[in-house]
């Protein structure tokens, strides 16, 4: 459990959204090579998943301390808010961005997600 003052949890957030934003560009970039199409799609599908995940970040790292109760709403709170944004984002990439590699989106997506994950194994 993290004490007062221990900023443990917030450098490993602040890591993993790095390392999300910076596979999310490394995708993008090297898609580029296969066509413009292809790599918005990527971005945008990297989009959806790193800007529920940096809202997410934001509203639960400033809850790590003692108070239990406080931390547990706000993680809850936030995870239901991210599935939301999650979904709104997909459903307004769907509705408006015209061509889109679906194939593509969803790469980008997991590709973001998992290499949040991936952050986690380091610890500072």
């Amino acid at each position: 459990m993290a004490v007062p003052g221990d900023r443990i949890p917030v450098r490993l957030a602040g890591r993993c959204l790095r390392i999300q934003s910076i596979v999310s560009l490394l995708l993008a970039g090297s898609l580029l090579l296969i066509g413009p199409v292809a790599a918005y799609s990527s971005a945008f599908g990297s989009l959806a998943a790193f800007l529920p995940a940096l809202f997410f970040a934001l509203i639960v790292t400033p809850k790590f301390g003692p108070d239990s109760a406080a931390f547990l709403r706000a993680a809850v709170v936030a995870e239901v808010v991210k599935i939301l944004l999650t979904a709104l984002l997909c459903l307004a990439v769907f509705i408006w961005v015209k061509p889109l590699a679906a194939g593509w989106f969803f790469a980008g997506m997991l590709l973001v997600i998992f290499s949040g994950r991936f952050g986690l194994l380091f610890r500072a």
